[in-house]
């Protein structure tokens, strides 16, 4: 009575990585969810949101808080170097910012066409 036993033929390499091409896309999708997990919390926590009230935050809002927040410490960590490099900086910086506040000032005061509240909210947020 003969067996019907088949000899497996061994896989081709392009065989194997097409049966475990699944397999790995599905560990680097895991990885990719686990890192932006891992961000939302670390960029809620920064910038004391209520993770709760953010559990639906989307990938792309997550990146972008990211992007936003590390550019947000490298404008600080330059300005730091720059005021630590030459301290008469920050006082021109602040110099400039008055010249820049007084002109819109008066450029406000003598436009006819700029609302009151408009005028009003500008100059409170540039005070």
């Amino acid at each position: 009575m003969p067996e019907d036993f088949e000899v497996e033929k061994p896989k081709s390499a392009s065989e194997i990585r097409k049966s475990t091409k699944p397999i790995m896309e599905k560990r680097r999708r895991a990885r990719i969810n686990d890192s932006l997990n891992q961000l939302k919390a670390l960029i809620l926590e920064t910038l004391r949101k209520d993770s709760s009230r953010h559990s639906k935050l989307e990938k792309a809002d997550i990146l972008e808080l990211t992007v936003k927040h590390l550019r947000s410490l490298h404008r600080l960590h330059i300005s730091a170097a720059l005021c630590a490099a030459d301290p008469g900086v920050l006082g021109r910086y602040r110099a400039g910012y008055s010249e820049c506040v007084n002109e819109v000032t008066r450029f406000l005061s003598t436009s006819e066409g700029v609302h009151a509240a408009v005028r009003t909210r500008l100059l409170a947020h540039l005070a």
